[in-house]
């Protein structure tokens, strides 16, 4: 069995920055790989209308099954006409959603997903709070989410549901799929551009790697949300990561988003 896996793929900003739609470059390539199951880690667009519109035109197109979980940018609501719970229910109910929806293979696998949050457990420690605060607020979560509680608290929320998951599967062999960083070994440290000391804050968390770690018949791991591509990481705490984004890409051509996404593409084989 081949399982595809991807994220980041902000489809909405690249095809903005490089002045053409990007949807049917992204289809064909995911076509090429010839997969029996494709696994998105959030971060499609920057709302959850346009993610439906792109997952709809991916199960319409592709021959194969989709999974897919948000990413902090699907749930954005910049036109304040919904809350973010609202968008998260919205993306829940589509036919790809690994969102309380874990999906078996039938092979002794079973996919699960949550979306997860941060917590601000992976912000230096000589980053004093408030100076985080005030960069929080510069922060696109901040401006353009809805959630009606604080991030400790929405972190705690997601994890408690991915556990509530974990738990009916402790029979199976997992495959775990999750937006945010759970493991500080995955952060970025570029200080070229942002000061990632701080903005790490907003990253992940490191309540989700321990509880990963918790549960030792997941054997795979897959996220995103940060831009950095660490690849395949074989034997972390017993456990095979994937962290692969594809992110914003660096010029503004289809032949460029083309290369990028089919480096970042990262693939699973199984015995069927």
């Amino acid at each position: 069995m081949k399982i595809v896996t991807v994220s980041d793929i902000h489809l909405d900003m690249n095809s903005k920055y490089a002045g053409v739609d990007l949807l049917p470059v992204f289809i064909q390539c995911l076509k090429s790989q010839e997969a029996n199951l494709i696994i998105i880690a959030g971060d499609l667009c920057d709302n959850a209308d346009d993610t439906i519109q792109v997952l709809d035109r991916l199960e319409a197109e592709l021959e194969v099954k989709v999974l897919f979980i948000p990413g902090n940018h699907d749930i954005w609501v910049k036109q304040k006409d919904r809350t973010s719970w609202e968008s998260y229910h919205l993306l829940q109910q589509h036919p790809s959603s690994l969102l309380d929806k874990p999906y078996d293979l039938k092979n002794g696998y079973v996919v699960i997903g949550e979306m997860g949050w941060y917590d601000y457990s992976f912000v230096k420690e000589t980053i004093p709070y408030q100076t985080m605060i005030e960069h929080l607020e510069q922060w696109g979560d901040y401006k353009w989410t809805e959630w009606q509680m604080d991030d400790q608290q929405l972190n705690a929320k997601m994890l408690s549901q991915m556990q509530n998951q974990l738990n009916r599967y402790k029979d199976k062999k997992i495959i775990l799929v999750h937006h945010f960083v759970p493991y500080k070994d995955f952060l970025s440290d570029r200080t070229k551009y942002m000061d990632w000391d701080l903005y790490n804050a907003f990253m992940g968390s490191q309540s989700a790697g321990d509880l990963i770690n918790t549960y030792s018949n997941i054997e795979y791991v897959i996220f995103g949300h940060t831009h950095d591509r660490f690849g395949i990481v074989n034997n972390f705490y017993g456990k095979t990561v994937i962290c692969s984004p594809l992110g914003y890409i660096a010029e503004p051509s289809e032949t460029f988003f083309k290369k990028e996404l089919l480096q970042s593409i990262t693939i699973i084989e199984l015995e069927d």
